[in-house]
């Protein structure tokens, strides 16, 4: 794979990921309806704020500065503030002649030998998920420990090891996922000694860390997400490998580590069932699959069933989308496919069933139906933009976005967010307009105990006409109707990753 050249600045058409610098704190302006009597909580997001380190664009979509984001509902209205973390990389960057770290695409200072060899691992960004469990609120990362912040204040109270229980690299995974009826969080880490593998790993209710086992990793694969059942931790591991000869220019900080990462389809995806007391896991084969993101598994008899957004573009088109994506304009960008089923029943076999034919990403539920059957999943549909002359004049799918007449331009497939009623068979999307965007639905209940599916999906909507950013409530069931409530904000808010939703008010002061 060739190597990823730094990420020049956005243009006019995806200004959501211009870099916002300045940290907020102000009441939302209400642009449309009010917000739900019952809607109480605190709305916690985390994605790049900037994509810049040391005066120098950063090499890759994911080497952004981690930048936490809330929304507080209470009953003075919707108050914003955002906060970046201050990880030792941002605080670096703020000074430092070219990028403060090496990271996915990233190389450190001059992209010298001298400045990257033997300097491992990556740095820690705090760029991807928040999520408040026993107390804490942590900002999390792929490739490094969790930052702990004031849930209130967002300020960074630094790195959180468990008490030291989290050890050695001490990666913990963005994608924890927490049983509603135990309290416990389960989640996994990347470990490459005495041998590549994920470590599986418990928190309790209290938040003690314990490491459940190992699953050993021949060879290293990358993984995002992970699932969880009544009976199981649930691994789905694509052939996304990290090439033992690509990874010896990594390691000697030749190269960055996206030059190391392919895909192997000979490889099959492999899921892994990690019995929940740590015993022996129980592993089935399948063809190859490419995804991100879990929305849900359950247990269903013998079987177990694993909800996904699977891609259907080639590893190569969305790994350029990944890294160049947001500044060039594609008819069909590279990113997203069908919500899909996987059934592993009882004898290992694995059945697969497309559920939708839109191209989707960020696939949520109601929280409370953690490692339960669900009714109900929320995705983000991924916007096609109709080029119109512009492709013409240029003769092929993908440009620069300045090189487009704004007016000539349409969208094909509006961006916008659905439920899927898999009772009914059915769905219901709200459209964005303004060529904009959706950021991923995080589930609101309008009580703890409401039935599923009754509350609000909180979404943050891009407006790229007039580039400013929205908060959007959604009836959860309907999505079609409209909003509930538009809160406006004063500026863009960066294009975000992941988030959670707490029905603790947090007071800022």
């Amino acid at each position: 794979m060739p190597l990823p050249t730094p990420l020049p600045a956005p243009g006019p058409l995806l200004s959501e990921f211009t870099p916002l610098h300045t940290e907020h704190d102000y009441l939302l302006d209400d642009e449309f309806g009010a917000v739900p009597p019952g809607l109480r909580g605190t709305l916690y997001r985390n994605g790049a704020g900037r994509w810049e380190s040391g005066g120098s664009p950063v090499g890759h979509i994911f080497d952004g500065d981690g930048m936490l984001s809330m929304f507080v509902f209470d009953q003075g209205g919707v108050r914003f503030r955002n906060r970046y973390v201050r990880t030792n990389h941002y605080l670096r960057g703020n000074h430092c002649a070219g990028p403060a770290g090496r990271n996915t695409g990233t190389m450190r200072g001059n992209g010298s030998f001298w400045a990257n060899a033997f300097r491992w691992p990556l740095s820690n960004l705090a760029n991807t998920n928040a999520v408040l469990h026993a107390g804490h609120l942590l900002a999390l990362y792929e490739a490094g420990k969790p930052h702990a912040i004031d849930p209130d204040t967002l300020a960074t109270r630094g790195v959180y090891d468990f008490d030291g229980k989290l050890r050695g690299l001490g990666s913990f995974s963005a994608h924890p996922k927490i049983d509603p009826r135990t309290g416990e969080l389960f989640n996994f880490g990347t470990a490459i000694y005495p041998f590549p593998c994920l470590v599986v790993y418990r928190v309790d209710p209290n938040g003690r860390l314990h490491k459940l086992t190992r699953v050993p990793m021949l060879p290293p694969l990358l993984n995002h997400d992970v699932g969880l059942t009544d009976r199981y931790v649930v691994l789905v591991l694509d052939p996304l490998v990290a090439s033992p000869t690509g990874m010896i220019p990594v390691l000697a900080g030749l190269k960055p580590l996206v030059s190391a990462i392919r895909f192997d389809p000979d490889l099959g995806t492999k899921i892994v069932l990690v019995p929940r007391d740590g015993g022996r896991a129980h592993v089935a084969h399948t063809e190859a699959l490419l995804h991100f993101h879990l929305a849900n598994c359950y247990d269903d008899g013998a079987d177990t069933v694993i909800e996904l957004c699977r891609y259907t573009d080639t590893f190569d088109t969305v790994w350029q989308y990944l890294h160049t994506g947001y500044n060039r304009a594609q008819t069909k960008p590279g990113f997203g496919g069908p919500l899909t089923r996987l059934r592993v029943t009882g004898t290992g076999r694995v059945l697969r069933e497309d559920l939708t034919d839109q191209r989707t990403e960020f696939p949520q539920i109601d929280t409370r139906f953690t490692g339960r059957r669900h009714r109900y999943s929320y995705t983000v549909r991924i916007p096609e933009f109709d080029l119109g002359s512009a492709v013409s004049q240029h003769g092929n799918d993908e440009i620069d976005f300045s090189e487009i007449d704004f007016a000539t331009v349409s969208p094909r497939i509006q961006a916008g967010v659905t439920a899927v009623d898999h009772d009914r068979g059915t769905e219901s999307t709200y459209p964005v307009d303004n060529f904009g965007t959706a950021g991923e639905p995080v589930f609101a209940p309008s009580s703890p105990d409401a039935p599923e599916g009754h509350g609000w999906l909180l979404t943050i909507e891009y407006d790229r006409v007039n580039h400013r950013s929205k908060l959007v409530v959604l009836d959860a069931r309907e999505p079609a109707r409209g909003p509930v409530y538009v809160g406006g904000l004063r500026h863009h808010l960066p294009a975000g990753i992941h988030g959670s939703f707490t029905h603790r008010v947090a007071t800022p002061g």
